[in-house]
């Protein structure tokens, strides 16, 4: 019937959604992306056209493998300062000073060191993503270490009741995980 179709899953944070600012990543043909392309820009400060019909969603997954990944890392680099007495501000200042610097490093600090959770993505959301993600490295006849390492942190931390809460409260996970 003439009836294009593209997926474009959307990136960023619900602050970003109410100021227009997400990171749109579309796939399809790239006729109907031209044809919706303003209407996409009217809600995303970054439309990305990235290929065929599930392109998008392959790179959102992607995306947030590893966004996901160092928000891990980066809790439990900040659990492992506080079981050591070591100042997490100032971890935070070294850190952020050098290549790890990110804004999910800004996120990680906002909650081990401030108190607060303002990322709005949850460990439940999360872990959803990081099983597709495996489950789309698997069926491409991989696999990947990292990122299984990753999903096992997110399962436990909802198996101990924390999936409701935004991700960078993994952080009290680790501070309590024992041998």
């Amino acid at each position: 019937k003439g009836v294009g179709m593209i997926d474009a899953p959307l990136g960023r944070t619900p602050a970003h959604a109410k100021d227009g600012l997400l990171n749109i990543m579309a796939g399809g043909d790239k006729a109907t992306f031209d044809k919706y392309e303003p209407v996409l820009k009217e809600q995303g400060e970054n439309v990305f056209y990235l290929g065929p019909l599930g392109a998008g969603h392959t790179t959102k997954l992607i995306n947030n493998f590893m966004g996901m990944t160092t928000v891990c890392a980066m809790s439990q680099a900040f659990a492992a300062a506080k079981l050591a007495g070591v100042d997490r501000g100032q971890l935070y200042e070294i850190m952020s000073s050098g290549p790890s610097n990110s804004p999910f490093m800004k996120f990680c600090k906002n909650y081990a060191v401030d108190g607060v959770s303002d990322l709005g993505f949850s460990i439940n959301n999360a872990n959803k993503d990081l099983r597709y993600f495996n489950q789309m490295v698997s069926d491409l006849g991989s696999r990947s270490l990292i990122a299984e390492g990753t999903s096992t942190n997110l399962s436990a931390a909802v198996e101990a009741g924390m999936g409701s809460g935004n991700v960078p409260e993994i952080f009290d996970y680790f501070v309590d995980l024992k041998r």
